[in-house]
């Protein structure tokens, strides 16, 4: 029996603007009389905490890392070298986290 005789059968309802009223009118949308420039500030603040959290991850991880050094000495320079990796992807998400930050109405700088 192939997998294609497994799978469920999925049919579209109804057409892709139907669909965006439906996602328009969700309780979690946008509010009512928000502007385009408070939802960019709002995307902006929410991607910017995404690269704050994605950096306390990498330092958890290097860590981590660090104690299994500890912990495993002949397996402590892969450990440490992965350590370090994660080390430079936190420092590289605050950078990002900082460079994208909401400018509160400034220009953009070019």
């Amino acid at each position: 029996m192939g997998s294609e005789n497994r799978t469920l059968r999925m049919k579209a309802r109804g057409t892709r603007q139907a669909a965006e009223r439906r996602v328009a009118d969700l309780p979690d949308g946008p509010e009512r009389g928000t502007t385009a420039a408070d939802h960019r500030r709002e995307a902006e603040e929410y991607a910017r905490q995404a690269m704050v959290s994605s950096a306390q991850a990498h330092d958890r991880a290097a860590l981590l890392l660090e104690g299994m050094a500890a912990a495993h000495p002949e397996e402590a320079e892969l450990h440490l070298q992965s350590a370090a990796r994660h080390r430079r992807w936190a420092a590289n998400d605050r950078d990002l986290a900082q460079k994208y930050a909401p400018r509160d109405g400034a220009p953009d700088p070019t």
